[in-house]
């Protein structure tokens, strides 16, 4: 897995499954949400860039192919 950050709290969270290494995008924080619908669930899919360490604010390394 590609490291978000050095930072000693991403070493903590980094196992949750929230961020992910996109080609195209960068680093992102993803979730899913989940809604009923009559019949069935509808399972929605979310993602936001980023582009600094959201634990202590430094610039991320590889994102987008900058750095």
């Amino acid at each position: 897995m590609k490291e978000l950050c050095s930072c000693e709290d991403w070493k903590a969270i980094r196992k949750h499954g929230l961020f992910e290494f996109d080609d195209s995008n960068g680093w992102i924080i993803k979730w899913i949400e989940l809604t009923d619908d009559k019949t069935h669930t509808q399972v929605h899919r979310y993602g936001i860039s980023i582009d600094f360490c959201p634990m202590c604010g430094e610039k991320l390394e590889n994102n987008r192919g900058k750095n």
